[in-house]
């Protein structure tokens, strides 16, 4: 257990505002360069607001949570060289993406059911895990050495899915900062989280001294929305947020990347559908669906304080 003056004990966080910031960045593959722009468009404001140039978003939030493409977002928002400036710009998110993202997601969910389609129809889209490496490898190093989430201004949440232990696990600072065995290569957390089944293989992770492993997938089947895991993180994490008190004292910030107009069936249309007919409805049944239902549970959460408190940003398309 880390103590006060430890290297890595917890410094209490209180801001200027009163209140703890949360940022939440929702999985997707490549629709989340809309978040990216998004966040782009939120730090320009925020140094146009604040008469700083160098202004970044992770100066405003206390901590960020992000699942599959929203935790390399995450990562990149966060991550830091010299434990000063995040190495990343908001801009620099969604560019990284549109210039890698054939690489990670090298055949991306589509609004006709992307993935899951083609599995179903075919068995199998191939592998893009090389070319996920390379890209994150390059994106987290210092000189020779890879970043860790210790390497990071701010708590940060990362999910994937743990097919070792058949449950969600979730890549923390805070646990980073507890002990190596809980501190993971920020490269291959991006590719943990970003490892959707059938574009990319598992990926076998192990901690930075050998203590822990996991056999992680996509973070998007654990929680496509990350936002319950980040409150829940503040609200029981008294070492670092002793002056929170509830839902009362957080301002959070959740984005979506993006959903299809939904569409309602009839049985009659339903009744007879074969299982590739389904690839699109459980698309959006399994991502959107459970992303919405997050946002609804929070929103309730929040109650009197969900206008001034809980914003959610969620994008609908055709």
């Amino acid at each position: 257990m880390a103590q006060p003056g430890d290297e890595n004990s917890f410094p209490a966080i209180k801001n200027q505002r009163g209140k703890i910031c949360i940022l939440s960045i929702d999985s997707g593959g490549m629709k989340g360069i809309l978040c990216g722009k998004a966040l782009a468009y939120l730090e320009k404001a925020l140094k146009s607001k604040s008469g700083n140039p160098n202004a970044r978003v992770a100066d405003y939030f206390d901590v960020a949570a992000g699942s599959s493409v929203g935790g390399i977002f995450t990562a990149m928002l966060f991550a830091t060289r010299d434990n000063k400036q995040p190495i990343f710009t908001a801009e620099e998110t969604w560019r990284f993406l549109a210039d890698n993202g054939k690489r990670i997601y090298r055949s991306g969910a589509g609004k006709n059911g992307g993935i899951l389609k083609k599995i179903l129809k075919n068995g199998s889209t191939g592998s893009s895990s090389n070319g996920m490496e390379k890209a994150m490898k390059e994106a987290f190093t210092a000189g020779r050495r890879s970043l860790t989430l210790k390497d990071t201004l701010k708590p940060v949440l990362i999910p994937c899915y743990d097919l070792s232990s058949t449950a969600p696990f979730l890549f923390s600072r805070a646990d980073a900062l507890e002990t190596d065995s809980f501190d993971f290569p920020l490269w291959e957390v991006c590719r943990a989280t970003s490892a959707e089944p059938g574009l990319s293989g598992p990926v076998l992770m192990q901690s930075v001294d050998g203590q822990t492993k996991c056999v992680a997938v996509d973070g998007g089947l654990a929680m496509s929305n990350p936002t319950v895991a980040a409150i829940t993180h503040v609200l029981h994490n008294k070492q670092e947020f002793p002056f929170v008190r509830g839902v009362e004292d957080l301002l959070v910030l959740s984005l979506g990347t993006g959903q299809l107009l939904e569409v309602s069936y009839e049985y009659e249309q339903v009744k007879n559908w074969r299982l590739k007919d389904w690839a699109k409805p459980m698309a959006r049944i399994s991502g959107d669906g459970s992303a919405d239902s997050v946002d609804q549970t929070v929103a309730m959460a929040f109650q009197q304080c969900r206008s001034s408190n809980y914003v959610r940003i969620q994008v609908t398309y055709f």
